[in-house]
Parts: C-alpha cells; structure tokens; sequence
C-alpha cells in the first residue's frame, strides 16, 4: 500500500503516482437536476438552485452553484467566498477574477444536458481543461515557483468550483498528484502565501467533503497525519480556519479515520493555537476546532460505527475525558475573566461539555464552582436577545 511519510514532505510528491483512476459517478447529494444538495456544520440537509441568480449586487456563490457566462465574480479572502453579480461597464474594469467573456458561445443549457443524460460527454465552460488545471497545480507546487502565485491563486479558484461535483473531485484525487500538491501548497513549513495555503486547503476540503470514496483513498494512503500537522504547525487564523475545515472533511463519516483520529491525534488538538490574525477570526478557528472535537465524540454523529470493541470505547472515553477538563478550564477562564459580548467561544464551550457529560458521564463532570459561575453568567446576561443560545446551553449545565 502506498503510504504518506509525516516526516518527509519532499517524497510525498511520487506517491499517488499509481493510484488507480476512480470510476465517475453522480454527484450523491443532489436530489433534484435544478438543486444542489449539501449538508452543513450541524449535519442538516440544505438545498439551493444549481444554477446561480444574479443581480446587480454581489451575492455569495453557494458551493456547486453553476455561474452563467458574463458575471464579475471575486472572492472575499475574510471568509474564503466567492461573490458575483451581473457584469457592468464598470464592474469589468476592475475584476478580481475572470469572468466568462460574453463573445464566447454559452453552449447548450445545464437543463438540457441533463435531459441529453450524464454520457452526452457535455461538460461546464468552466470545466474544459479541468486535467490541464491540475497539471498546473501539480508543476508549481513541484517547482516551488513562487513567481506564479497570482496563476496559481486562480486556478486553484477554478478548481474549487468544480470538485463539489464528485466527477471532479474524483478525478483530482484518484487520477493525478494533484491531492499530494495540495498537501505541499497547504503546508505552512513550505511558506507559500497564506492565501494559497486557504486554497489549498478548501479545495481538498470541497473534494472530500460528502464524498467516502475520496475520504477512504487519501486516508489509505496515509494522509491524515499531514492534515493534523497543516492544523498544528499554521500561523495564519484565516488559512488555519480551512486546515480545519479539510481536516473535518476526510474524518467526518469515515469510520477508519475517526478511529484512528479519535485518540492521541485528537487529543493533541488541545494545544493553543499559535496563530496571528483579527481576534475575532481567531476566535471563530478555535470554534471550529471545539465543534470538529464535539462531533468526532458524539456517538449520535456516528451511528453505524462499531464500539463493541472494548479497546475503542476506552480510546473514545480517555480522549472525552481529556477534552472535558481542557473544555471546563476555558469555560471556567471565560466566565471568569471575559467581558466581550461576543458569545460564539463560551458557547462552543458549554455545548460541547453538555454533550460530553451526557455521553461520558463517568468521564466528564461539571465541578460545582463552574455550575456556580455559569448561573451567575446566565442572571447577568438576562434577557440579552444576541445571548439566547448562550443562555441556553449555560443553563443546561448547572
């Protein structure tokens, strides 16, 4: 079997060379041709129309969305989305990525080449030259050529918008090194930009994500401890913010993977975050790293994983254990010493200890100190309307 080396970076690029190209298959999610299907942070279905409606203002372009030809479309690197509108004389004097020239013929409909059925062989504009895109990832990630980092941003743009189609995503990860030059453009050590490292990472993230056959290939080969370094090693809040996303992409639903992640792995994830960055981004990373913990420990989130093994039911329990008393200390130190009215930490907090004390009873309690400084937390903040589900999961531990 081909594995990942986690401590030499430089040989990862020769080994998904034989890996085996993935049959394509129908994107798994979707339900209906005119929607796209996903499931968000919490595990809810959410839908959307395929094909994205545009305005004279810039609206967000939901992942899997189809852009029609001749919209001025940008990214908002603060949160990693993609924005787009209608083209306007001056919106084309100033784009932050390239839109769909108009003079270009649009092609058959997205409709009708679903009537015409998947083996038509039509393909998005977007999406001709998808092999040539990864080709070009792979090759500067392999030079190191930082000269290109502008090509390069824009590509890996281009790419992302597909590979939320598991036709692609099955083709970026099974068909080339382009799931390899990922890791390498993600890794904080090789000092690419941060933007690049985001990318790199929601790429992965957006190929993984819902996708099994994907999750089981990269986790066979060894590359969930390169994710958790990409995690451990970041400096920049923002491109952390996307480790974490791709990491929870390859574990969620993957049974393998969250028993190995489970233990050791996961526990390690208590460290402090060691990353620059607007307070208020890096206070939303550590939230997604408490959920991505909540999650990995709530058995309801696993339901056809086998725990009859008496070793695992004590990996799961020792890493419930050590997280409970990391996640009471930060609690406790919010309550204590915190006076922001910005709740989404202290939140994450609370409602990841009620779940664990639920599940875990034997491993994780609530001392009556911190019982007693989460009432006092709930009088004080009374009925603050931006503080309800603060409240809510306060309570539910006293």
């Amino acid at each position: 079997m081909v594995r990942f080396s986690v401590y030499s970076r430089l040989a990862v690029a020769i080994l998904f060379a034989a890996a085996a190209a993935a049959d394509t298959a129908d994107k798994g999610q979707t339900t209906d041709d005119s929607q796209v299907c996903t499931t968000d942070a919490n595990g809810h279905q959410v839908c959307y129309p395929r094909l994205f409606n545009a305005t004279d203002e810039f609206q967000v372009v939901r992942p899997g969305q189809d852009l029609p030809p001749g919209l001025h479309v940008q990214i908002d690197m603060s949160s990693g989305e993609r924005l787009a509108k209608l083209m306007t004389p001056e919106s084309g004097k100033d784009l932050a990525i390239a839109a769909v020239p108009d003079d270009k013929p649009a092609g058959p409909s997205k409709e009708h080449s679903r009537q015409r059925g998947f083996g038509s062989g039509y393909k998005p504009a977007a999406a001709e030259g998808f092999q040539a895109r990864i080709d070009l990832v792979v090759e500067l990630a392999t030079s190191m050529d930082r000269s290109q980092t502008d090509l390069l941003h824009s590509t890996l743009l281009a790419i992302e918008d597909l590979v939320h189609d598991t036709r692609y995503a099955d083709e970026l990860i099974h068909g080339s090194k382009g799931a390899v030059s990922l890791l390498r453009l993600s890794d904080a050590n090789a000092k690419w930009p941060a933007t690049i490292r985001q990318l790199a990472s929601v790429v992965l993230g957006a190929a993984l994500q819902n996708n099994p056959k994907a999750q089981e290939s990269l986790f066979a080969d060894g590359a969930l401890p390169l994710f958790i370094d990409n995690v451990v090693c970041e400096t920049d809040a923002r491109a952390l913010g996307k480790h974490v996303f791709a990491l929870s992409a390859l574990v969620r639903g993957n049974n393998q993977a969250l028993a190995e992640f489970a233990g050791e792995r996961l526990r390690s994830l208590r460290a402090p975050l060691t990353v620059v960055g607007d307070r208020r981004v890096r206070d939303l990373v550590e939230v997604r790293v408490v959920r991505l913990v909540e999650d990995v420990l709530n058995s309801e989130l696993r339901p056809d994983f086998q725990e009859s093994a008496e070793e695992m039911k004590k990996v799961f329990a020792t890493s419930a254990s050590a997280w409970c008393g990391e996640l009471a200390d930060r609690l406790r130190k919010e309550l204590v010493e915190s006076s922001s009215e910005y709740y989404e930490r202290p939140l994450a907090y609370a409602h990841a200890l009620q779940v664990l004390r639920s599940q875990y009873p034997d491993e994780c309690s609530i001392s009556s100190e911190l019982q007693h400084l989460a009432q006092n937390k709930v009088t004080q903040i009374g009925n603050d309307e931006s503080a309800t589900d603060y409240r809510q999961a306060l309570s539910e531990l006293v």
